[in-house]
């Protein structure tokens, strides 16, 4: 199960799916971490701001009404009678979140404050340093409580300026537990919930992926059935319409290659056996009948001339047999060489006229103009003209012509050689090209079905075409050559 296809696609998913969740959770945890610590300090410095525009408005009206400094204000009553109601009226606001706040002397003594001043950060002297220059800032500071525990609280410090510089610094802050409170059970929780949903939604995809790769499976146990005896065995393929379809149709299609080609290896074999078991049995018959009893010396030496017929038909098919093995095992060295078609066509003819007399048939040639020369090698070209003349000549009958045409077709050489003879159905069209393959008995001869499919694999490693025309009064095969370079 381990080394399952499933098992691989479920892991790897599942480790896709934790780390997208563990990047998705971090970008959560800092986004609402940074949004939170945003939405404290716009509210601190809301609250002190509104406390110090209105002190400098205090301040303001001090100067203008009773003309003294404003440093001098603060000691005044009415500092003290309207800084306790600023300070509870910005802390106490129901519509948002507490806030302690606390007015303090340009020292950085604590004036007023709504909070205990006991637990109120202290003020650092970098932070009472910029307010003295008429700057806010923000800090974060650890306070030590009196049970020994540590708390952070985040502040806000702006000064209120006024005609002499900052009379006043105003510190709004609260302590950060809450929004720790958030960020720590969200961490907890997506601890908790990452590693449950990575294992949940592994175990559904280790289903979905059984349920999806069940094809596979069936098309496994179909594969384990099928043996050389059993090629006509099909796979199912899925009423779908993706890969594992195609790979069932295409495993389909190769199986159908095999039994094509084993049942054309089996038909080898037997048409093999059968050409070679007809001279075989002649060769012992005579044998066995010359042994019978004394014969003259020429009864024997009818005997040695019938077997000698016989052992050369064996021989030729034994050598074609090597010829087309050779072939197949792509053992044929080619010698190319830039030829002419109308001399290989002419000689062929030439060597074949001896044949076609005795038959009654007569080759014409005819040749175009100019006709592009092929590469090739001479003997093997020689051999596919001799096969295919000898095929038109052994079908046509007494009294008709085999007519050859060499000529040019879109800038390659082609040649033409067609018989008077009673052409080939359409049903054995097809397999002329096959080994032992004979046409009905209206084409049948005394050949062994090997002349064609020489022909056709000299043809293939030359890189030509033979195509082949048909009709009741004869059949044209027509070698179409490559262009040459």
């Amino acid at each position: 199960m381990l080394n399952s296809v499933r098992f691989r696609i479920t892991l790897w998913y599942a480790a896709a799916l934790a780390v997208t969740l563990s990047l998705f959770s971090w970008l959560v945890y800092n986004n609402l971490e940074s949004s939170l610590n945003e939405n404290t300090d716009q509210l601190l410095a809301y609250r002190a701001e509104g406390v110090a525009d209105a002190l400098e408005a205090y301040l303001e009206t001090e100067r203008i009404e009773v003309g003294r400094h404003s440093r001098a204000a603060a000691k005044q009553k009415a500092f003290y009678r309207i800084a306790p109601e600023l300070v509870q009226l910005h802390a106490d606001d129901p519509r948002q979140a507490a806030v302690d706040l606390r007015i303090m002397d340009a020292s950085g003594k604590e004036l007023i404050g709504s909070g205990n001043s006991e637990l109120a950060p202290e003020l650092p002297d970098r932070t009472l340093r910029d307010a003295l220059k008429g700057n806010a800032a923000y800090d974060t500071v650890a306070m030590r409580m009196a049970n020994g525990a540590q708390m952070l609280y985040r502040s806000y410090s702006t000064p209120a300026s006024g005609s002499a510089g900052t009379a006043y610094i105003v510190q709004a802050y609260r302590p950060t537990y809450h929004t720790q409170f958030a960020l720590r059970n969200l961490r907890y929780m997506m601890m908790a919930l990452v590693p449950l949903i990575v294992f949940f939604t592994g175990a559904f995809g280790m289903f979905f992926a059984r349920v999806a790769l069940r094809p596979v499976a069936d098309m496994a146990r179909t594969i384990r059935q099928i043996t050389a005896a059993s090629l006509s065995m099909r796979l199912a393929p899925p009423r779908t319409r993706d890969e594992i379809r195609e790979l069932a149709d295409l495993f389909n299609a190769m199986l159908s290659r095999l039994e094509d080609s084993f049942l054309s290896e089996r038909r080898f074999i037997q048409d093999a056996s059968h050409e070679l078991k007809t001279p075989l049995t002649i060769l012992k018959g005579e044998l066995e009948v010359a042994l019978k009893k004394a014969r003259s010396p020429g009864e024997y030496e009818e005997v040695l001339r019938s077997n000698l017929e016989e052992t050369e038909k064996m021989s030729a098919i034994v050598g074609d047999l090597l010829t087309l093995a050779r072939f197949d095992n792509r053992e044929v060295r080619l010698d190319r060489k830039p030829l002419e078609p109308a001399a290989l066509l002419a000689d062929a003819a030439e060597r074949l006229r001896g044949v076609a007399e005795k038959s009654g048939v007569a080759i014409e040639l005819e040749s175009a103009a100019q006709v592009p020369a092929v590469s090739g090698d001479r003997a093997q070209l020689s051999r596919l003209f001799l096969n295919l003349l000898d095929n038109a000549v052994k079908y046509s009958p007494a009294g008709s012509k085999v007519g050859v045409r060499i000529y040019s077709e879109s800038g390659r050489a082609a040649v033409s050689i067609a018989d008077s003879g009673p052409g080939i159905s359409a049903a054995d069209l097809p397999h002329i090209f096959k080994r032992f393959y004979r046409a009905d008995s209206s084409r049948s001869s005394a050949g062994f079905g090997l002349g064609l499919p020489i022909a056709r694999s000299i043809a293939d490693v030359h890189g030509a075409e033979i195509r082949v025309d048909s009709g009741p009064r004869g059949s044209i095969f027509t070698v179409l050559f490559p262009p040459t370079a």
